[in-house]
């Protein structure tokens, strides 16, 4: 017997609204990102290939700050455009309501009902639509950069065994000081496996947990080394106070040195 509609949604689906979406974007997204970080530095490592396909992707990305799914909206509105979904506290979905013009649905993980929904929600908007991504975080709640091991819920395991034929993709975000006034937002895709319809969820949680957690360490490296070659800059950020200075008092000063 075939599932409720009822049974198949959260309590607050997304309700895709592309001027709506765009409001929240130019108006709140853009300029909170633009005045809080340097820039956005992006390393899609050996993912550009399937973020640019039109096969189903579903991101699954560590928590390490309220910022995270903003960069989420940067990166799959302008670099990589698909017709993306996020799985969002139900709570904050609730006073945070617009953020369901641009895709995000609730969940609630202390019912275990409601939460199922949003796994069944999750599962049917990337059957349902070409070139659709579905962002979540499976840690549940931020935590440290560093911490490990790297726990997921079972989740993302339910979402891509119950889809099939899906690709999923790690993604880990960093925050970094580095010389500028500014923190430099870092994202780096890791490994992607492509999940069939015989793949079970016993036989996916381990390589998930892999790929994300050397998704975390090559980041780590990577900033730590400052090796950085592969990364592209995706969003600049506004001009911080010390560049501001210079602007205005460099003339100044080179005059006065002559």
């Amino acid at each position: 017997m075939p599932l409720s509609s009822a049974n198949n949604q959260p309590r607050l689906p997304a309700q895709p609204n592309r001027l709506g979406a765009w409001l929240v974007y130019r108006a709140l997204i853009r300029p909170a990102l633009r005045k809080t970080f340097d820039q956005v530095l992006l390393n899609v490592g050996s993912a550009g290939d399937i973020l640019r396909s039109r096969e189903p992707i579903l991101c699954y990305v560590t928590h390490t700050s309220w910022w995270d799914g903003h960069l989420a909206f940067e990166l799959f509105r302008n670099s990589y455009p698909r017709r993306h979904f996020l799985m969002m506290e139900e709570a904050q979905l609730a006073r945070y309501f617009f953020f369901r013009w641009c895709g995000c649905f609730s969940v609630n993980r202390q019912e275990p009902r409601e939460a199922l929904r949003s796994i069944r929600y999750a599962s049917t908007q990337l059957q349902q639509y070409s070139h659709s991504l579905v962002w979540i975080f499976p840690q549940g709640q931020i935590i440290p950069p560093d911490r490990r091991p790297l726990q997921l819920f079972r989740g993302v395991a339910d979402i891509a065994t119950r889809t099939g034929n899906v690709w999923c993709l790690p993604v880990a975000l960093r925050y970094e000081f580095s010389g500028e006034q500014r923190p430099v937002a870092l994202i780096r895709c890791g490994e992607p496996t492509w999940v069939d319809a015989g793949t079970t969820r016993e036989q996916l949680q381990p390589t998930l947990e892999r790929n994300l957690t050397s998704a975390a360490d090559q980041l780590r490296d990577e900033w730590n080394q400052q090796d950085l070659a592969n990364f592209q800059s995706i969003l600049q950020g506004t001009a911080s106070v010390n560049h501001r200075f210079d602007q205005i008092l460099g003339p100044i000063v080179r005059w006065w040195q002559q």
